[in-house]
């Protein structure tokens, strides 16, 4: 949820709130996601050693918790003050004071969700062993995750709206008072985000039973090891790659699309109904997606909604000025296609972890999840970072509400080319994606026969136990 709120908002904080130049967001965004790279298998390592009363992975979403939703609330903060200078406000502090500030903080809080995140998408795994259960679970979890970034994105894009300046206003005088309300919005927005995040949490500690899983033995290999079984299992790269491209794409379009109805279809006084209607699409069309899985299995599913998002893409480039009708349409078969983007990837991660369990004979759930978390979190960094390098080149003005008409220019071709040719690049990694249908019950056929001869092989061990412990007794009784 916070991820994608960030996606949506942090972009257009960091630009016209807390008045960082482009090249430098695009330093904070980048050199978080570098970091990532440290704390996600670190973080996968360390939940997969862990043993406690309350199983593996609910004490790492509760206890994380706290700090990253502090670490969130710092995000959307301005820690200086305003002032006027020439008739505009602007922060007391230098550009590299604002520097050091977001890239600390956002540093801190990429490594607090990593704790929450990781565990809370391995805990799939550990709630069920049955494949069915676990595609079931993953398609609630994602229906629910998509309500709760609906209602964090509807309140903060309302007051974020109420106080944001668009390229269609007269006045582009912008004082301290506008700039104070604008920070305002987007600090009561947050509150909502780490009320909705301290909730689900707690659910999610007090309301899941994990499951032990005897296949388990992940703990007692190394941290290097461990990475190299999972990047040397073919199944997992490919399904990760496929992640990873349409997560850029995705990313890149959903980091841009306020500046996008902003500057280059001037609209920006309705971005957030466009939002609102991409969210809810999303939404509702997670049960017809869920069909279509049954029907015609994963694989044909995620591409098709890969390829219905192609020509959404390439259309934002003709979408003429204020074309407001036409936009809707675009955003609606977008929702279809960020549907199966937020479905999709999670849905396939399990059948690969069984099918890395029956060829190793060993889970590593929490390395893989770590990594797939780490693909999507490198997917919104690198959309946010190379946006504000194309920005900087297209003639951005940091703090002005009136831009150049070249940044509209940019912004369209900012929001397809690239995404296109990343979709175009997921989809040659999922056609390359080997478990199919066919394959995928196979799996599960296999991974049935598998418990049954561990269930069996316990069995007999309980017994012969019981046998040498009564032996021992009448031995003892006799004496």
């Amino acid at each position: 949820m916070t991820s994608t709120v960030i996606g949506f908002f942090l972009n257009i904080f960091l630009l016209e709130v807390a008045e960082v130049k482009p090249s430098y967001v695009a330093v904070v965004l980048f050199s978080g996601k570098a970091w990532d790279a440290v704390t996600d298998p670190a973080c996968g390592y360390l939940v997969q050693r862990t043993s406690s009363r309350w199983g593996k992975m609910r004490p790492w979403i509760l206890f994380s918790a706290p700090f990253s939703c502090a670490a969130y609330f710092m995000l959307f903060f301005v820690p200086w003050r305003y002032q006027e200078v020439d008739h505009r406000s602007e922060t007391e502090a230098s550009m590299e004071e604002k520097l050091a500030y977001y890239f600390v903080i956002f540093c801190l809080f990429q490594g607090f969700l990593t704790a929450l995140h990781v565990p809370y998408t391995a805990l799939t795994m550990y709630v069920t062993t049955q494949q069915k259960e676990r595609d079931s679970i993953t398609a609630y979890r994602m229906w629910f995750e998509a309500l709760g970034v609906l209602a964090a994105v509807v309140i903060q894009g309302q007051l974020v709206q109420s106080t944001r300046c668009t390229d269609d206003d007269d006045d582009t005088s912008v004082t301290v008072q506008d700039m104070e309300d604008r920070e305002w919005s987007y600090r009561i927005g947050s509150f909502v985000v780490i009320g909705i995040y301290l909730i689900c949490s707690c659910t999610v500690f007090f309301g899941v039973k994990e499951e032990k899983d005897d296949r388990t033995d992940g703990d007692s290999s190394g941290l290097f090891k461990g990475l190299k079984l999972v990047f040397s299992f073919t199944p997992y790269l490919k399904a990760a790659m496929t992640f990873l491209f349409l997560s850029l794409a995705v990313g890149i379009v959903q980091g841009n699309v306020a500046l996008y109805t902003t500057h280059s279809l001037k609209l920006g006084d309705y971005f957030s109904i466009f939002i609102l209607v991409l969210l809810l699409v999303s939404i509702f069309a997670m049960p017809v997606w869920q069909f279509v899985i049954l029907r015609f299995g994963k694989k044909t599913a995620y591409a098709a909604g890969i390829i219905i998002l192609m020509p959404t893409f390439i259309c934002q480039m003709y979408v003429p000025e204020k074309s407001m009708a036409l936009y809707f349409v675009v955003i609606v078969f977008a929702g279809l296609g960020v549907s199966v983007s937020l479905l999709l990837p999670w849905s396939v991660l399990p059948d690969v972890l069984d099918l890395f369990m029956l060829e190793k004979r060993t889970r590593k759930d929490a390395l893989f999840y770590a990594y797939y978390v780490f693909f999507s979190k490198l997917a919104l960094g690198l959309g946010l970072g190379i946006s504000q390098v194309v920005l900087s080149f297209g003639g951005y003005k940091t703090g002005e509400c009136k831009q150049p008409d070249s940044v509209g220019q940019t912004l369209r071709l900012l929001v397809t080319p690239a995404p296109v040719v990343f979709l175009l690049v997921a989809l040659l990694f999922l056609w390359s994606y080997p478990i199919t249908e066919a394959r995928r019950n196979e799996i599960r056929e296999e991974v049935l026969r598998y418990r049954d001869q561990l269930n069996k092989a316990s069995l007999d061990s309980s017994r012969s136990y019981e046998s040498i412990a009564a032996s021992s007794s009448d031995v003892v009784t006799q004496f």
